[in-house]
């Protein structure tokens, strides 16, 4: 599992302009869920009077440019501020399985994010150019990462840069922020959730409410199928000569490991013609 933190370095993102923000933690899946889902943000808080105005406001977005393998595979939002919580140029997320049973590819992405509702406590408007995250799921095991391109969060502490999950940084009773947090559920699935934001509410001097902000999240589930293991040959054995594969379907090379025909590494069967 790998985290990728950047700071101050230009990353280029190729999305469709699209926008905006974030939520509470990923359920866990169930025996029906897709093989796998993501969605770009989701918020689900309410804030105190004085943060993003005179009043205390109450949000709940929902899932921001969900997709699951179930279909639609991928989705986007275009320049949709988030009640003032966070703001983006482009939200998107996609969700692909190989086939019924093969390997899946989750990931959220979201470009130019700023996190005004971080202001009060930051000492300046955070911002991002990418925030993102990904998940693989083949019948090997599930693997997660995540980005963060150019994230200042100022006084609130510094982005830390390990490839470890689940490093934590914030206020004592105020603010928590998970980055790169990787949940594992019961039924063997993954979520990885490249920024949660938590808002802890209490009567502590600076809170800013209560809830979660998640961006860019991604869940993969376990897929069916036994890691397979290349043939081998004794040494002892003598070589026999090839016989090539009879012409029509039905006939079946195992590609190694490591073959272009595999892209992930693992092992493949394809049809000879």
């Amino acid at each position: 599992m790998r985290s990728a933190l950047l700071r101050g370095r230009t990353v280029a993102v190729a999305v469709p302009a699209l926008a905006l923000l974030a939520a509470a933690v990923a359920p866990p899946a169930f025996a029906d869920a897709p093989a796998g889902s993501a969605y770009g943000a989701s918020a689900s808080v309410s804030l105190l009077p004085g943060v993003l105005g005179d009043k205390g406001i109450t949000v709940d977005t929902g899932k921001i440019a969900p997709s699951s393998t179930a279909g639609p595979e991928s989705a986007q939002v275009v320049n949709v501020p988030l009640k003032g919580l966070v703001t983006a140029k482009a939200v998107s997320s996609s969700a692909k399985q190989d086939g019924s049973n093969g390997p899946v590819d989750a990931k959220a992405s979201i470009v130019d994010a700023a996190l005004p509702v971080l202001a009060p406590l930051a000492g300046a408007t955070p911002k991002a150019r990418v925030i993102s995250s990904e998940c693989k799921s083949t019948p090997e095991g599930i693997t997660a990462s995540s980005e963060l391109a150019g994230l200042d969060l100022g006084k609130i502490g510094k982005i830390p840069v390990s490839t470890k999950p689940n490093q934590k940084l914030g206020i004592d009773g105020v603010l928590q922020v998970i980055v790169n947090e990787q949940v594992k559920h019961s039924d063997g699935s993954l979520t990885v959730n490249a920024l949660h934001i938590k808002l802890l509410g209490g009567d502590v001097t600076g809170a800013l409410g209560k809830g979660d902000i998640v961006l860019a999240s991604a869940t993969c589930a376990k897929v069916a199928g036994n890691p397979t293991t290349p043939p081998t040959t004794k040494p002892s054995e003598p070589s026999k000569p090839s016989t090539p594969p009879a012409e029509g379907p039905g006939q079946v090379t195992v590609v190694p490991v490591g073959a272009p025909e595999t892209g992930d590494g693992t092992l493949a069967s394809v049809t000879a013609r």
